[in-house]
């Protein structure tokens, strides 16, 4: 569990450092260079999966995950403001729990699935009651798609994960994992990428070190790893965890505007669903 509260914490400064500082990039371009730095950072691990079997399911797995979530994911900054990005992820617990109704049978017991659903409607709402604004421009649509494009490669990545990675080495895992993360972003990416017309600045350089190797390679170690230690519900919830902190961060660091009182209720809120989460992890165990 602290893993998944560590990534949050570090996780909720990525929305204002994406939005402000690397603005004018190819979002591609973007998503290729943080996800070869997560690769160059596991390089060392790789031998540690020895099937080959599971070295390509593994890649396969990247490809969902980390490839397909990071191109959507940064893509959808072309279209909705930093707000709106935190606002929209929040329906990524949904499509983790309606896998594990789909595919696992003992989640299908009514009081289960009635505590399940209930924690993560409250963490949705808690999400909501924070950062949600009303809309107002037509491309907000399309930034909504893209990103639940990114939601839903990210909750299958993670459940997937969570069942049937390699468990000898979860750092040999995730070495495979940004492989094919890498390939398929930079095979998509840099055939129609105008390198004449590239130009990045020393301070994005040290953006994109800190967001691949820490926010990205660090992190993503920390949460799949985490995930295995915790109920489908739970990972739910945590989806949702790093909201809180993000307000708080912009508030301080970025000087945005935030409501203190929507913070407070909606802090209590998620703070509830994860408490009822465990109460789901209980009911598993008896």
């Amino acid at each position: 569990m602290w893993r998944l509260i560590a990534v949050s914490v570090i996780w909720a400064f990525s929305f204002g450092l994406i939005k402000g500082k690397l603005a004018g990039l190819d979002s591609g371009l973007v998503a290729s260079i943080r996800l070869l730095l997560c690769l160059l950072c596991f390089l060392p691990f790789i031998l540690r999966v020895p099937k080959p079997n599971m070295r390509w399911r593994l890649m396969g797995l990247g490809v969902i995950q980390f490839g397909v979530m990071y191109l959507a994911y940064i893509q959808s900054y072309q279209y909705l403001p930093g707000y709106l990005v935190a606002v929209f992820t929040i329906f990524t617990p949904f499509y983790v729990i309606a896998l594990n109704t789909l595919f696992d049978k003992s989640s299908r017991n009514r009081q289960k699935l009635s505590l399940a659903l209930a924690s993560v409607m409250i963490s949705v709402l808690g999400a909501a009651v924070i950062v949600y604004k009303a809309p107002g421009q037509d491309s907000y649509l399309l930034g909504f798609i893209i990103l639940q494009i990114a939601n839903m490669a990210f909750a299958v990545g993670q459940w997937n994960y969570q069942r049937w990675a390699d468990k000898t080495s979860d750092a040999g895992n995730m070495a495979w994992m940004y492989l094919g993360a890498a390939m398929f972003a930079c095979a998509l990416t840099f055939p129609q990428l105008d390198w004449a017309n590239v130009a990045i600045t020393s301070e994005q350089v040290w953006v994109l070190l800190y967001l691949g190797i820490v926010a990205s390679g660090l992190c993503f170690f920390l949460w799949n790893s985490g995930s295995k230690q915790v109920s489908a519900t739970t990972l739910a919830v945590m989806n949702n965890g790093y909201i809180p902190i993000a307000v708080i961060a912009s508030i301080v660091l970025f000087s945005e505007q935030a409501d203190l009182m929507r913070l407070s209720i909606g802090g209590g809120l998620i703070a509830l669903s994860i408490f009822v989460s465990y109460q789901t992890t209980v009911s598993n165990k008896n």
